[in-house]
């Protein structure tokens, strides 16, 4: 068991290690934001997710002996200074890794501290049973040793995803790197195969690392019996990992799944009648009930009941929630005039000031909508949505570069705002910082690989650049996440006509008509569909278009 905990706990610092490799590099290199996300403070939490980070990796420790990478940061790449920066920045990982191998290594340079252990091989007669708990203490840091020799070369294999190929990345021509990227996810299941079921493949990276860890010191053949007492114990690591995370869940339960929360809803809102019913006089009673209805998307029956309290009690909070539900059914003036009455009652509340913003941006009044943020931002300074709608403002104003400025600070404040960084990226657009945008959109979909609208801002960026293949891949993980999204099949239809491609063109065009009709007012115009309109397929396809949409018009 000594072995087992040892090698466990010894491999989560060596991870910290590592990814402080990293982030030290990366701060000295211009990007300072690693200081901020917490990257330099040896915290594992700070590096790793539990599942990805560490489960993973023990399981494949624990099965095969192979020290997968486990921690991750973000750096962001563009606020480096240069080339060698990003290079020695990928390359201090596994330089990190390699002197805790070294570490290690001195007390087997030192002396032989196993040498009864080593007799007792020599003469046939070890046995597991019979090792004192110096032994297994040599015996953990002889096998630790080898993985963390193994960990710094497998991490400078020059393979997408893996620190070697991030040294060499900066220096190889930019459609080189496109393609590197577009395969990048491939990396681990290409080491996966190539390590398990490839015996050459396997044994030549086994071969290599065993004699590097003899080279630096560290016996082979001790690490292999350290290994031999780890398995005996392998189960512990993962019942520890799993009591954690069970212990965490407890801590922090989830919520209801979404029936049952409905129900419940119903349920409290049927009960609130009551409470009204019977209590009609008392504000409090309607001012709960208008947050469960404002809750339950009900915003003209939530603004009725909270009319009701006010005529009641008026006070700041219910002034507030009455202003949001009129900001959900889009009467912003009234909405506007509710916040008025929020801040008279209560002038320190910076979220009033963000929704009256907002209620100006329905109004399309911008420069009032900065002015209202920056009253938000006067009040709290370090919140990072504020900051997402402060850009927002500017970026509806053509003030791009403000914009930007907005987005970074948001970005600066909560490094894991997805959010912040693609805005960042749509700001960057119009400006025509393609590479930069792509940048943008990548980290936000490394905090949220999910978020639609982030892939088909990506496949627009690679469009620009004319990298249609990957535009294609882009607007192809936004389908696989909404597969009726009528942008991402319009956008699909853009390329396939600049490719030359009209049939394919032609056919996404009318499927994006067939899932949002409005696209058709785009097509009309579009240069992107120019090669289509000599086609008589497209005219007919246009043409029922504006007769549907003057039936509509009638109709209507």
């Amino acid at each position: 068991m000594i072995v087992t905990l040892i090698v466990f706990l010894g491999w989560i610092v060596s991870v910290c290690l590592h990814e402080f490799g990293h982030a030290i590099i990366a701060y000295w290199g211009g990007d300072k934001t690693v200081k901020d996300k917490g990257y330099l403070t040896l915290n594992p939490l700070k590096y790793t997710d539990v599942s990805l980070s560490l489960v993973l990796p023990i399981v494949f420790l624990l099965i095969g002996g192979i020290p997968l990478p486990g921690g991750a940061v973000y750096i962001n790449r563009s606020l480096i200074r240069n080339r060698l920066w990003d290079s020695a920045m990928s390359a201090a990982g596994p330089a990190a890794t390699f002197i805790v191998a070294l570490v290690l290594a001195v007390p087997f340079r030192l002396g032989n501290p196993l040498e009864t252990v080593e007799t007792s091989l020599s003469l046939g007669t070890f046995e597991l049973e019979a090792l004192t708990t110096q032994d297994q203490l040599w015996l953990a840091l002889a096998f630790l040793g080898l993985l963390e020799v193994a960990g710094a070369v497998l991490n400078l294999l020059p393979i997408p995803s893996l620190d070697g190929f991030g040294i060499i990345e900066p220096w190889l021509p930019p459609s080189v790197q496109k393609q590197a990227r577009k395969y990048s996810r491939y990396g681990f299941l290409i080491l996966f195969v190539l390590l398990w079921f490839v015996p050459v493949a396997n044994a030549t990276f086994w071969g290599f690392v065993d004699g590097l860890t003899q080279q630096i010191g560290i016996p082979v053949l001790f690490s292999k019996v350290g290994y031999a007492v780890f398995q005996q114990w392998s189960w512990l690591p993962l019942v520890i990992l799993v009591a954690t995370i069970a212990i965490g869940q407890r801590l922090n339960p989830r919520t209801h799944v979404q029936s049952n929360q409905r129900v419940d809803l119903q349920r409290a809102i049927a009960n609130s009648e009551q409470a009204v019913q019977a209590n009609p006089d008392q504000p409090q009673y309607w001012y709960q009930r208008g947050q469960l209805l404002l809750e339950d998307h009900q915003y003209e029956a939530a603004e009725a009941a909270f009319h009701q309290a006010i005529q009641l009690k008026p006070d700041a909070d219910t002034w507030h929630s009455r202003g949001i539900a009129l900001l959900f059914m889009q009467q912003y003036e009234h909405a506007i005039a509710a916040f008025d009455e929020t801040l008279h009652l209560q002038s320190d509340q910076s979220l009033a000031w963000v929704h009256r913003g907002r209620a100006q941006r329905g109004l399309q009044r911008y420069e009032d909508e900065i002015a209202d943020y920056e009253q938000a931002l006067a009040l709290d300074p370090e919140d990072a949505n504020i900051w997402c709608d402060h850009g927002l403002a500017h970026y509806h104003l053509g003030q791009y570069k403000a914009a930007v400025d907005s987005f970074d600070r948001a970005a600066y404040i909560d490094p894991s705002s997805w959010t912040a960084w693609y805005l960042k990226g749509l700001a960057l657009m119009p400006q025509q910082q393609y590479k930069r945008a792509i940048r943008c959109y990548d980290h936000a979909l490394n905090l949220r690989a999910d978020a639609t609208q982030t892939w088909i801002a990506k496949g627009s960026a690679l469009l620009q650049l004319q990298d249609f293949e990957g535009a294609i891949a882009s607007y192809d993980q936004a389908l696989s996440l909404d597969s009726k999204n009528a942008t991402a099949v319009y956008n699909k239809a853009c390329t396939y006509s600049l490719q030359g491609q009209c049939e394919q063109a032609l056919d996404m065009l009318s499927q994006a008509l067939n899932l949002d009709p409005k696209v058709g007012d785009l097509a009309a115009s579009d240069a992107d569909l120019d090669p289509l309109r000599s086609e008589p397929a497209f005219q007919q396809l246009m043409a029922g278009y504006h007769s549907n949409s003057d039936g509509a018009m009638i109709s209507g």
